[in-house]
């Protein structure tokens, strides 16, 4: 009874290559089998793509150049949503109702630390005034809404956990439309800057997210410093897949 297993194990040279070659047959396919088991392992610890919502205040309008709106900068003192005024002993004043950074955002992660991206944000501004310039007067209500486009690039530096660290570069244009009802009829002209009537203007826009910070996996709470048209501090919800 114990012959047949003693003789299956001396098998002859010729048996043991063809033993070989039936194995080196199934070698590309448990190849195969490993890596489709890595990417759809990676694709489901590491989601592509990332949408959000993001809320910003002090954002800085007109970042690279003068946005026609007096002086060569504009910061505006956008909080999130809050009024301020002045009035004037000559009669002068202005109040004014003012709205932070509302950004929409997309962004596709290459890997790990690398990612670009797009977004669309919203800078508001409602403006009740009475000024004059010369004999150039203003005496109305309007708004001026600025909307910015930008096209980033952010580097993830840390990744742990349901955490990540990064820091990133937006750079795009931002639109500028006022109602006519605020502007003055007139172009003027000043040694630190333009007050310019133009009802559209295009300008420059750039933002530099100095410290970013996500915390989640697919629902993500999310936290960024930076300077720029999105605003000194942003708060936001993503959802990668």
């Amino acid at each position: 009874m114990q012959i047949e297993p003693i003789r299956a194990m001396h098998a002859s040279p010729l048996q043991n290559k063809k033993t070989m070659k039936n194995i080196k047959k199934y070698i590309p396919i448990l190849l195969l089998l490993l890596v489709t088991s890595s990417v759809s392992y990676t694709q489901e610890t590491m989601p592509k793509h990332e949408v959000g919502f993001s809320m910003g205040v002090f954002p800085l309008v007109g970042f690279l150049s003068p946005p026609n709106d007096g002086g060569p900068i504009n910061f505006g003192d956008y909080g999130l949503a809050h009024t301020s005024h002045y009035k004037r002993e000559d009669g002068r004043y202005e109040k004014t109702y003012h709205f932070g950074s509302y950004a929409l955002n997309y962004n596709y992660h290459f890997n790990r630390k690398h990612s670009i991206g797009t977004s669309l944000s919203w800078v508001g501004r409602h403006v009740d005034k009475y000024d004059w310039i010369m004999d150039d007067t203003i005496n109305g209500r309007g708004w001026k809404h600025y909307f910015s486009l930008h096209f980033n690039y952010r580097y993830t530096y840390y990744r742990k956990n349901n955490t990540s660290l990064y820091f990133g570069y937006h750079h795009g244009i931002v639109l500028c439309v006022r109602d006519k009802n605020i502007l003055y009829k007139n172009t003027h002209h000043f040694l630190f800057g333009t007050i310019s009537n133009d009802q559209y203007y295009l300008n420059p826009a750039m933002h530099i997210t100095a410290f970013g910070i996500d915390v989640g996996t697919k629902h993500i709470f999310n936290m960024e410093l930076g300077i720029g048209t999105q605003g000194i501090l942003k708060t936001g919800y993503k959802y990668k897949f």
